[in-house]
């Protein structure tokens, strides 16, 4: 086999103008998004912790409307976001809402974004709101909140945590929560102006309300007879009065779970919804169908982009640094995949990750029956993904060994030519080599999560798009992170 070596070279003058591209488009998107969140200047945003009843810190983005004084006191809302997101999941309906006269209390529930961990569930003081009734405390506090004119609203699990919170306090005046079902525990009266927005192709509907077909079902059920003063109530109507705290409706958008938390529709229903049960100035309001957060969704979608983008010239001309020069070597050529090889290892590589799914309930059920892995790995989703991943890697260890074995003994294929190994004959290592590329992912690595770190601290702006997003490194973050590599 004839080896063909080519040569690694990069234009640095391109790189570095690349590098400058990238680096001022996240800082021109963060200071978009940044501006629309404040509404050209219109709702002052700022960073506000702590500390929960049993001593956790908390941590919650604070939204203060135009006016908003002691002398002249506003609603108060309380938005709880989802499972395994953080307080920006909750922007959406945040920003509208303070727009519109309210002012808002994005948390970090406990054990998301920058709040403290949640604690053993066993210990008597063990939070299961996750922060939510402190921060309510801590919103009715605030001098330039009515406090009895106060409102509680969530998505997912945190819609499930405004629910429970607004049945156990009758001074809660609304309650909007999506992507949950109320339950048996809710009446005519309690909780208080309750909305309920579920997708019709929500992915947990059967897990939320026990049905599988939400408008031809949800509204006939046991605790929608409770919650209902009609016996055929319908969709997208509102019952009951809002000045003695009985209103009630359900919204069902043709989404799923995802969309739940930034579908206009969705968000319009709430913001109505609040004005009718809270009443803010009525010169603050504007017509629920003028939204403004997709414009800085996409401006920190361009800010997750360009940041990653960033690490490419950057590598590059790390790489031609004396230092990192002997990391270039050359491009072995002596191999490449036919497209016909190609189509049948990525057939085979798709039906591998079908095995996502078998295989995240074999370590859920090992989690529940045998041993608690969350105590020393937390994050129950990322233990999903890194099970699923180290054992579609071991079968592709195997499934490579035996056709290499193959090929090598018909074309005389090297590890060398792979990429694998650095030496001609056998598999070899070059630990000073070794070292100086995790020395140069560490740079990179570093780049990355020290300008989303500095931004976000500078304008409370994270790198995001809806769900996909990349919050600052902090100690406890960075110490999981060791734990799970």
């Amino acid at each position: 086999m004839k080896r063909i070596e080519a040569p690694y070279r990069v234009d640095r003058g391109k790189a570095y103008g690349f590098l400058i591209f990238c680096l001022v488009l996240q800082i021109g998107a963060v200071i978009l998004a940044d501006l629309i969140q404040q509404d050209c200047g219109r709702v002052a945003v700022r960073d506000v912790g702590y500390r929960n009843y049993n001593g956790i810190a908390l941590r919650a983005k604070l939204f203060q409307p135009p006016g908003a004084e002691a002398a002249h006191p506003v609603p108060g809302v309380v938005y709880v976001h989802g499972y395994q997101n953080n307080r920006e999941t909750s922007d959406a309906y945040s920003l509208e809402l303070a727009r519109r006269g309210f002012a808002v209390l994005a948390i970090d529930a406990i054990g998301r974004g920058n709040s403290g961990l949640p604690g053993d569930p066993r210990r008597p003081d063990f939070d299961p709101t996750y922060g939510g009734k402190s921060s309510l405390a801590f919103l009715r506090n605030l001098p330039h909140v009515n406090a009895k004119s106060v409102g509680l609203m969530g998505h997912s699990l945190g819609g499930e945590i405004v629910y429970r919170l607004a049945l156990t306090d009758p001074q809660v005046q609304a309650v909007a929560f999506s992507g949950f079902g109320y339950t048996l525990e809710a009446t005519r009266e309690q909780p208080k102006n309750m909305l309920m927005i579920i997708g019709r192709y929500d992915e947990f509907r059967r897990r939320m309300t026990g049905v599988r077909h939400i408008e031809k079902e949800w509204l006939f059920t046991p605790p929608s007879r409770k919650v209902f003063p009609v016996s055929n109530p319908q969709p997208a109507t509102t019952y009951g009065d809002f000045g003695a705290g009985t209103a009630r409706r359900v919204f069902i958008p043709p989404i799923t779970h995802i969309r739940e938390s930034h579908d206009r529709q969705s968000i319009a229903e709430a913001l109505n919804w609040m004005r009718a049960a809270l009443g803010p100035d009525p010169r603050s309001w504007i017509d629920p169908q003028k939204q403004i957060w997709p414009i800085k969704e996409t401006a920190t979608l361009l800010a997750l982009i360009a940041g990653l983008a960033a690490l490419l010239p950057l590598g590059a001309l790390l790489l031609h640094t004396r230092f990192f020069q002997p990391l270039r070597g050359a491009v072995p050529t002596a191999y490449y995949c036919t497209w016909k090889s190609y189509f049948k290892f990525a057939a085979l590589n798709g039906f591998l990750q079908w095995l996502y799914l078998p295989l995240i309930f074999l370590l859920f059920g090992l989690h529940v029956y045998w041993i608690k892995i969350d105590r020393a790995f937390p994050l129950m989703m990322v233990n999903g993904i890194v099970w699923w991943f180290f054992w579609i890697n071991l079968i592709g260890f195997l499934l490579i060994g035996i056709w290499y074995k193959r090929r090598a003994a018909a074309t005389r294929l090297t590890w060398l030519d792979l990429g694998v190994s650095f030496r001609q004959r056998g598999l070899a290592l070059d630990l000073p080599l070794l070292g100086r590329t995790l020395l140069l992912a560490a740079l990179l690595f570093a780049l990355a999560y020290g300008s989303e770190h500095l931004l976000e601290k500078l304008f409370l702006v994270d790198y995001r798009f809806i769900f996909p997003f990349a919050s600052d490194l902090t100690p406890e973050r960075a110490w999981i992170a060791l734990r799970y590599f």
